[in-house]
């Protein structure tokens, strides 16, 4: 497990605290990519925090006048307030086996791994609370805190999760693939309005009926979603002459027009359906692929839109 590109480890989690602190999660954000939602989103806060009083300028809020103020001075005042930012965030990782898989650079479990890191490093920064849930074999729920040690704590349960996947064929075949969503359904549910979620999986953890659904919870809580892909997966010529290897054993990739016309059908369809539905759809989304820098990505997403 020493290849970083296949597998990760806490050492390089930690080291993405220096790019997190430069990329910034404001409460008026849009996703640069491509499947973006069509409407600006804005972050809900858990609150108000008084900044000032200060003499009213037109186009002020009339409700924020301080009567008592304004009467003492002879002059009308308001009370500027700013959104408390203090929220709960919650980091929703995929580490199953259809992120074990890399065809260039690393490993999409990986680069997932990295965007979590980079966003709880990033909460933490802003004074936030960070926690969340990794799903693996099994779901391990971390759950928010606001000190260093709490995103060390989703930090290594990634780095364990993240460590244990393989090609094993009685591993995979006791880790069915089924629709991230469905699996924290009920959590997602149980969510607040001060709440912001991060969910990080790849096309193969959304089912076509979760955009909606999510959309619904995006109306309650914050929830932010990033989808990984992996070169081979946009275009499966790329495969032709490759050579795959896990341990001992190597295949040679043969691709043709049939092999492409069968990927088509299956991944590229299914990725126009997601496409036509997030069109509409006010559920911030953006792409990651498995090539670039993570955290110039990330920032590329966050920033992209003023």
């Amino acid at each position: 497990m020493d290849d970083a590109r296949i597998y990760t480890n806490l050492a390089r989690l930690i080291a993405l605290k220096q790019y997190a602190v430069k990329i910034r999660l404001s409460a008026s954000y849009r996703p640069a990519g491509m499947l973006s939602g069509q409407h600006a989103s804005r972050l809900r806060g858990s609150g108000l925090n008084f900044e000032e009083l200060r003499q009213y300028q037109d186009g002020d809020n009339i409700r924020q006048i301080d009567s008592r103020t304004s009467a003492r001075l002879g002059k009308p005042y308001v009370r500027i307030y700013s959104e408390e930012t203090d929220r709960p965030v919650s980091i929703v990782i995929d580490q199953r086996l259809s992120m074990f898989f890399g065809s260039v650079d690393k490993t999409k479990s990986v680069v997932a791994a990295e965007v979590a890191a980079l966003f709880a490093w990033m909460a933490h920064s802003a004074g936030d609370r960070v926690g969340g849930l990794v799903i693996a074999d099994k779901i391990h729920q971390i759950s928010t805190k606001r000190t260093s040690r709490g995103v060390l704590q989703l930090l290594e349960t990634i780095v364990t999760a993240n460590n244990q996947l393989s090609l094993d064929p009685i591993k995979a075949s006791n880790n069915p693939q089924t629709s991230i969503f469905s699996q924290v359904k009920p959590w997602l549910s149980s969510l607040n309005n001060q709440s912001v979620v991060i969910l990080i999986t790849d096309i193969e953890g959304l089912a076509e009926d979760d955009i909606n659904e999510l959309e619904v919870i995006h109306h309650k809580a914050n929830v932010l979603l990033f989808i990984v892909q992996d070169p081979l997966e946009v275009d499966i010529s790329r495969a032709h002459g490759l050579s795959v290897s896990q341990g001992q054993q190597q295949i040679n990739i043969q691709a043709n027009s049939d092999s492409q016309n069968k990927f088509d059908q299956l991944y590229q369809a299914k990725l126009q359906r997601l496409e036509k539905a997030l069109v509409a759809s006010t559920l911030p989304i953006g792409l990651v692929n498995t090539t670039d820098p993570v955290d110039l990505q990330i920032a590329t997403l966050l920033q992209g839109h003023k």
